[in-house]
């Protein structure tokens, strides 16, 4: 009597997106750079500029400058506990809030030094930073059990400080803005309670116009560049927020997955969604006013998770800029510079079980939601060796059938799209059983 065999991969079938894995085999095209070990310990955000991405690392005191190609600049040292960064519009004014000193730092981004440091007030602990109204905002501890939003006047030759009048906030706000909507800040709770407010900031002060109490626990916060919604990042979602600001309603959410940490959004509206995923799908990328996402990234292969606020565009949205921490010790830095290509989707099916010397049939179909070239292949190996390339249909079906040797009981297919002008290249694996 013959004992029939069975794997703990019986029936495994594996529908993969396309996506940028670094340092993974496949096709060469439109791969992106592979990782850059950072020289910092820690990571607070993550930012970019036309000509630099920008890491602040309290651990280090230090805000490390990199190039577009991930290189290294300069590293600022000597700013204590840095945390939020933001930058004037003309991007020659890096401002760095340092909780450990109760400062703003201001760096001069050609020449990448400290040209002042602003106080702003003892135990203030300075922590997130945004622009708007002419001003420069900040999140604060206001005193033991309150945190407030100040302002410092940056136009003024020797700029002044607010603080908050009626601090409402029990943790230190992330606060957001965009030149679109120049008068109107947004700030959201930070750390286990819930709040999310607008202000018009014209006159200088905080003149609230819309309260929700529908999220909370923020990490991150983006807004739209024309200032009329603002995405969130809140770790307890499987899901992306966007609201409207006019009235702080829910206007979608992008299902992205467990533990959002990252949002940003570049200059024609493109959303890059970024959570703890732990190498599987990191990003998640969507088109202006879609909720589709069109493309997701997976930063790296095995235990690698992406670093709340993380992810950063490039203002012409031309590249992807995102941190992440695989658990070696060293903060890495990725670039995607193929962002605008869309991914290209296997699904894979097979039956779990096959007689053996008998051809198995394997289907599939080939997905995304930008469309294909008219004339299109898939390549399939099994175990590695190389079988004939199968057409796809118009449907984006496909199907071939083989029969592995008596000896190979559980053989491997995977069935690869090498990528187009539009797509990056996809794969999936399917795993068949053998019996006799």
């Amino acid at each position: 009597m013959r004992i029939r065999r069975r794997a703990a991969s019986v029936a495994l079938i594996m529908a993969a997106a396309s996506f940028n894995l670094l340092g993974a085999p496949g096709p060469a095209a439109a791969q992106p750079q592979a990782g850059i070990a950072l020289p910092v310990r820690s990571h607070w955000q993550t930012l970019a500029d036309s000509r630099h991405v920008y890491v602040s690392a309290p651990g280090d005191d230090a805000v490390l400058a990199t190039d577009h190609d991930g290189q290294v600049v300069k590293k600022v040292e000597g700013l204590d506990g840095a945390r939020g960064m933001t930058e004037s519009a003309d991007e020659s004014t890096l401002y760095v809030a340092l909780p450990d000193a109760d400062a703003i730092s201001v760096i001069d981004t050609a020449t990448l030094t400290e040209t002042r440091r602003i106080s702003t007030g003892a135990d203030t602990g300075p922590e997130s930073l945004a622009l708007a109204g002419g001003r420069l905002f900040f999140g604060y501890q206001a005193d033991l059990f309150n945190a407030g939003i100040g302002s410092v006047a940056i136009a003024e030759a020797t700029p002044s400080v607010s603080l908050d009048d009626n601090p409402v906030w029990l943790s230190k706000p992330r606060l957001a803005s965009s030149p679109g909507a120049p008068d109107r800040l947004v700030a959201a709770e930070s750390e286990m309670a819930l709040g999310m407010r607008v202000y018009n900031v014209g006159s200088g002060t905080l003149q609230e116009t819309a309260y929700s109490d529908a999220v909370g626990n923020v990490a991150d916060v983006a807004v739209t560049p024309d200032g009329s919604s603002a995405i969130t990042a809140n770790g307890s979602n499987y899901y992306h927020q966007r609201w409207r600001l006019s009235d702080l309603t829910e206007e979608a959410q992008y299902d992205t997955g467990p533990y959002p940490n990252s949002v940003a959004v570049d200059s024609h509206g493109t959303v890059a969604a970024g959570i703890v995923a732990g190498g599987q799908w990191d990003v998640y990328i969507y088109r202006k006013g879609e909720t589709a996402a069109y493309r997701t990234v997976a930063l790296s292969p095995g235990r690698a998770d992406l670093v709340d606020r993380g992810v950063a565009w490039a203002p012409d949205g031309n590249r992807l800029f995102t941190t992440r921490f695989p658990y070696s010790g060293e903060f890495t830095l990725d670039i995607v510079t193929d962002v605008a290509k869309a991914s290209s989707t296997i699904s894979l099916s097979a039956p779990p079980t096959n007689p053996v010397g008998t051809p198995v049939t394997v289907t599939g179909k080939l997905t995304s939601l930008a469309p294909f070239p008219k004339h299109r292949t898939v390549t399939v190996t099994r175990n590695g060796v190389q079988l004939p390339d199968v057409k796809v249909r118009r449907n984006g079906t496909f199907s071939f059938s083989d029969t592995p040797p008596d000896w190979n009981t559980y053989p491997q297919y995977t069935v690869t799209y090498a990528g187009d002008a539009q797509h990056v290249p996809g794969t999936a694996t399917v795993i068949v059983e053998f019996v006799g």
